[in-house]
């Protein structure tokens, strides 16, 4: 009869693993790109702490949803 809190839980568990492991993938990214195109350390920071910034409060929202 409970059977479905179990189950919401585990995607709950996977979507934050999921969203751990993109932010990682993305940041990555940025930091090879910089690598490439010898760019500013501080423009690369910048980029990342916005892009955290941006997907904490689209995530925060959604989840109020």
């Amino acid at each position: 009869m409970f059977s479905w809190f179990k189950k919401k839980k585990q995607k709950d568990e996977n979507q934050n693993l999921f969203r751990k492991v993109t932010e990682d993938e993305m940041e990555e990214s940025l930091w090879e790109i910089k690598e490439e195109y010898d760019l500013p350390t501080e423009e690369i920071l910048n980029v990342v702490k916005s892009k955290r910034k941006n997907l904490d409060y689209l995530h925060k929202k959604n989840s109020q949803k």
